[in-house]
């Protein structure tokens, strides 16, 4: 009997989405499988459209269990799920994406050539509703490029669901970058990755109904939220460079605040405000070193107007 993969899938509100992402999962060419959807509190019919497909679709090698979770946020209901994981290995997905029909056995027949992996990770296809395209990927276990890249973004990885356990989960104090700042606490505990390369093994459906859309100050907030978060998380770590990891952080700050002066399109003066001070407090860092004072503002200029790629010479300058 082959092992099982576990997926969890928390769902807010998207009765309309959700349909599509569980016959992703059940087209799967991998059996058994194990699909835990955690219903957020959903306003809309979610939870029915859920037992509805757990009707439709479960059956001896395809366990379908419905959680609800009251406290609000994906994180809560990924964490709910988590505690109830069973197999050895996991992954996370989004209720209004797709995975392709063999991302499953991909995923477990690296796991059984690499017992040593904590991580499967791989890429995936963004879709903008204009076009399809391959999200830019780092391969590579050295948390530096996660910083500046995303590289563990929820739909492209697999992994130990003690691994999961071992760095507690997801953050739930916040609502913003939180795969970002999972991603960033996998790598300061392993470096046991493997990759697949191609094909992608996902589709992203880009919406602007989501926190990581938001340009208004309080989704701006979530994001300053998770960069302190995450440099706390690296400051309490043994990794051997986390200075330098801290220092990429507050590149990331400041480069937060250049997303801001280039999408503060309504002239907000708080928004406005808000983007100064935390690249002053970027520039002003007990951390930041004269290299990083002097790129910073250039940075800001450059990314402000739209450039991008300023992460490779961040990871030159940045020591």
């Amino acid at each position: 009997m082959r092992e099982v993969m576990s997926i969890v899938i928390p769902v807010y509100n998207r009765a309309a989405e959700l349909p599509r992402t569980v016959a992703s999962v059940v087209a799967q060419d991998y059996r058994p499988l194990r699909l835990i959807l955690v219903d957020n509190n959903s306003t809309d019919n979610s939870l029915d459209v859920c037992r509805n497909l757990q009707e439709q679709y479960q059956d001896d090698l395809l366990r379908i269990d419905i959680m609800q979770q009251t406290r609000p946020g994906a994180s809560a209901a990924r964490n709910l799920g988590l505690e109830h994981v069973d197999s050895r290995y996991m992954m996370f997905f989004d209720s209004d994406d797709e995975m392709h029909h063999d991302t499953v056995s991909r995923y477990m027949q690296a796991f059984a050539s690499h017992p040593e992996a904590d991580i499967i990770g791989a890429t995936i296809y963004f879709d903008d509703g204009k076009k399809r395209y391959t999200a830019k990927a780092v391969f590579t276990s050295e948390p530096e490029a996660h910083i500046i890249h995303g590289t563990l973004s929820t739909q492209r990885f697999a992994a130990s669901t003690q691994l999961f356990r071992r760095v507690g989960g997801w953050q739930e104090e916040y609502n913003g970058w939180l795969d970002w700042n999972l991603g960033v606490r996998l790598l300061l505990h392993t470096d046991k990755i493997h990759w697949l390369h191609e094909p992608p093994v996902a589709t992203v459906y880009l919406h602007p109904n989501s926190i990581t859309g938001r340009n208004d100050l309080k989704g701006y907030k979530q994001f300053y939220k998770a960069l302190q978060h995450t440099r706390r998380d690296i400051a309490n770590s043994t990794h051997p460079r986390r200075l330098r990891l801290e220092r990429l952080v507050i590149y990331r700050q400041a480069l937060l605040a250049a997303r801001i002066m280039k999408e503060n399109t309504s002239n907000d003066e708080k928004l406005a405000q808000f983007g100064r001070d935390i690249f002053d407090e970027a520039m002003n860092d007990k951390l930041t070193t004269t290299a990083m004072r002097w790129f910073f503002p250039l940075c800001l200029q450059y990314a402000s107007r739209g450039g991008r790629g300023s992460g490779t010479i961040a990871q030159w300058i940045i020591r």
